[in-house]
């Protein structure tokens, strides 16, 4: 496939790469969301959550948050927000799906390279807040 080349996006990220980890990727040309890769082999052996090492820090801009959320159907991702300030390893925590039954007794592995998790790149915004008090029947809402 084609793939855009790195003037079509609208902002660069610094990413990190530990040895042997493999940098995000966009699996389709238009997607927004961009894979994340396991960087060491771990088994899912009941409900408990794993942590799973990506191998990727971010450096993300002032103001943008990282969101990582769930890959597929084989384990359930812990959603997380890498905030813009955090500098350490994205470490991923997945865990064997509560529901779908069936499978209990098997191991699940993650292996190096595996597809573990998705991340999106969001803006977030820090809002003052106006608080009112509900009006009553003798007079109109009211500052607070």
């Amino acid at each position: 496939h084609e793939h855009p080349t790195s003037d079509a996006f609208d902002l660069t990220l610094e990413v990190t790469v530990a040895e042997g980890a493999l940098p995000p990727r966009y699996e389709t040309p238009s997607a927004s969301h961009f894979a994340l890769f396991a960087n060491e082999t771990v088994g899912i052996d009941g409900c408990d959550w794993v942590p799973v090492r990506t191998g990727l820090s971010f450096a993300m801009p002032f103001m943008l948050i990282l969101l990582v959320r769930g890959a597929g159907p084989d384990w359930e991702v812990e959603s997380q927000v890498v905030d813009y300030d955090a500098t350490d390893e994205l470490v991923v925590r997945v865990r064997r799906p509560l529901s779908g039954g069936g499978g209990a007794d098997r191991l699940t592995r993650i292996v190096v390279g595996m597809r573990v998790a998705t991340g999106v790149v969001l803006p977030i915004a820090r809002p003052a807040f106006t608080l009112y008090q509900p009006a009553t029947t003798d007079d109109e809402e009211e500052t607070v």
